[in-house]
């Protein structure tokens, strides 16, 4: 379903990515926007139980680009 990384020896365990992630508080959440234009938007974060939970409003730009990929969304 994806490409093989090509700097594979960089790539970061499924135990490193949750320690990360269980650290941080923050990250920039990247979709794709009106007219396929990249948007990306700063956001606070809660990881927990193999899961990212974020505030946000029930509409907008932010929701409507999350429908809009949410066939591309996996879980770690």
């Amino acid at each position: 379903m994806f490409r093989k990384m090509r700097r594979h020896k960089q790539l970061l365990s499924k135990e490193e990515c949750e320690k990360i992630l269980y650290k941080g508080t923050s990250g920039v959440l990247t979709l794709e926007g009106d007219n396929n234009y990249p948007y990306a938007v700063p956001m606070s974060y809660l990881y927990e139980d193999n899961k990212i939970y974020f505030h946000s409003a029930k509409s907008g730009h932010k929701i409507d680009s999350i429908k809009k990929m949410k066939k591309f969304l996996f879980v770690l």
